[in-house]
C-alpha cells in the first residue's frame, strides 16, 4: 500500500474531525426532540456535555483504539508492556500521567516467541482501527434501531469520533506523532522499513532472553533493510549488532558499531 503524504494525511485527519463534530450535532438535533419529550430538556443537555467531555478529556475513541489492539495482541499470544492513553500509561509499574508526549494513544508489546512474529504483530495492529470500525458502526446501528434513550444518545454521540479514528487509523501515512495503523500493517506485509527493524530487535531480544546473544541469527542482525539513522529502532539494533560481534570475538567490528552509534547519539541526542 502507497504511503500517504504527511500533509494530505493531515487535511484528511482535520477533514475526518470536522465530520465527526457534524455527525455530534447531528445526532443530537436528531434524538432533541424525542429525549426532551420523554426526560426532559435538561437531560438532554447533561448527555451531550457529558458526551463532549468524555470525548475531549477522557478520549473515548483513542480508549477504544487502543483497547482493540490490546485485546487483539492478548490473542495473538503477545506481551502487553505498556498501553497509554492521552495522559495516562497503564503497565506493569501500576498507572502514571505521560507528560509531554504527542500520541493520543500507544500499546507497547513484546514476543513470548520469536516465530511467527510478523503475522502475530500484524494482528495487534489490525486491532485498533479493526476495533473502532466495528464499535463505531455498532453503535450508529444500535441508535437507529432502538427507541430514543439518553443512555443510547450518550453512546451514539460519541460513535462518529470513534469511527473517524478507525478510518484515519487505516490509512498508510507517517504523521509527526508517528506512523498510522496502516503505514505499520503495510510494512509489516512487506517486511520493509522502521516496522521490519523494529520487529527484528523484538525478535533478537527474544531469542536472547532464551539462550543468549549467541542463540540470534546473524543474518537477523545484519540482513535488514535500509532505514533513516534517527530511528530509535536502529539504535537498538546497533547495540545488538555490538553485543552479537563481541561474543563472536571480532572487536574491530563491534567497536566499529559503538564508534557509530556514539557518532548518532551526538548527532541526534541521545534516545529519551
Amino acid at each position: 500500500m502507497k504511503r500517504i503524504p504527511r500533509r494530505l494525511a493531515d487535511a484528511i485527519g482535520i477533514i475526518l474531525t470536522i465530520l465527526a463534530f457534524a455527525g455530534f450535532f447531528l445526532i443530537a438535533w436528531f434524538d432533541f426532540p424525542f429525549i426532551e419529550a420523554s426526560a426532559g430538556q435538561a437531560v438532554f443537555v447533561i448527555v451531550c456535555v457529558a458526551a463532549a467531555l468524555t470525548q475531549i478529556l477522557l478520549r473515548f475513541s483513542y480508549s477504544v483504539h487502543e483497547l482493540g489492539h490490546l485485546i487483539f495482541g492478548l490473542c495473538a499470544g503477545l506481551r502487553v508492556g505498556q498501553v497509554r492513553v492521552g495522559w495516562l500509561c497503564f503497565g506493569e509499574k501500576g498507572v502514571k500521567f505521560a507528560v509531554g508526549k504527542k500520541q493520543a494513544g500507544e500499546t507497547q508489546f513484546a514476543l513470548k516467541r520469536a516465530n511467527g512474529a510478523h503475522a502475530r504483530l500484524f494482528s495487534a495492529a489490525l486491532g485498533g482501527p479493526l476495533s473502532g470500525l466495528a464499535v463505531g458502526a455498532v453503535l450508529l446501528v444500535l441508535w437507529f434501531l432502538l427507541p430514543p434513550h439518553p443512555a443510547m444518545l450518550f453512546f451514539a454521540l460519541l460513535s462518529p469520533f470513534v469511527l473517524a479514528e478507525g478510518i484515519f487509523e487505516i490509512l498508510p501515512a507517517e504523521l509527526s506523532a508517528g506512523k498510522t495503523d496502516g503505514l505499520v500493517l503495510s510494512e509489516l506485509a512487506a517486511r520493509a522499513g522502521e516496522t521490519e527493524i523494529a520487529v527484528r530487535v523484538m525478535q533478537a531480544q527474544c531469542l536472547s532472553a532464551e539462550g543468549g546473544i549467541d542463540n540470534v541469527g546473524r543474518e537477523l542482525l545484519f540482513d535488514v533493510p535500509v532505514v533513516r539513522e534517527d530511528c530509535p529502532a536502529f539504535w537498538e539494533l546497533l547495540r545488538l549488532q555490538e553485543q552479537f560481534l563481541r561474543a563472536d570475538g571480532d572487536e574491530l567490528g563491534a567497536e566499529r558499531i559503538a564508534e557509530r552509534l556514539r557518532t548518532l547519539e551526538e548527532e541526534f541526542g541521545e534516545e529519551e
